[in-house]
């Protein structure tokens, strides 16, 4: 026994067609139809919590660069000013179980950050030895090499 299709209405309120559905989703006649009323939904190029995250983020970290702090690049042999914040543990997760019972995220995590120059800072996304030698292990917490 094959399975009849039901005559629905258009979405569209310009357009009086009608027409079979053929699953759920569809609700507009044609793809014409859909494009003429449908409004495309934008993605958010920043999500709500990482929005509150980054204002939080913005005055924690120029308190942390501060010229009351004298902040030198923390890369040995380097002398330059810092201008940016070394993530040492990454960015996404929790450090500690303290830190996850205080809602403190390692973006926001102070413990785990170091003052560092735009130069090095791009170097250590780059370079992996680099990263190996200055940055934290997210499974032990201690150096990588």
């Amino acid at each position: 026994m094959l399975k009849k299709h039901k005559l629905k209405e258009c979405q569209n309120p310009d357009c009086s067609n009608t027409f079979k559905q053929y699953n759920s989703l569809q609700k507009y006649c044609s793809p014409t139809c859909q494009k003429i009323h449908a409004k495309p939904k934008r993605i958010n190029k920043v999500s709500k919590k990482r929005k509150e995250d980054n204002e939080i983020y913005s005055i924690i970290r120029l308190e942390f660069l501060s010229k009351e702090y004298n902040q030198i690049c923390f890369i040995e042999e380097c002398n330059r000013p810092a201008t940016s914040v070394e993530h040492t543990r990454g960015r996404i997760g929790y450090a500690d179980d303290w830190a996850r019972e205080n809602d403190i995220t390692l973006f926001l995590d102070v413990r785990f950050w170091k003052p560092c120059c735009i130069e090095h800072n791009l170097e250590l996304e780059n370079n992996s030895e680099l990263s190996k030698k200055y940055q934290l292990s997210r499974i032990h917490g201690g150096k990588k090499l």
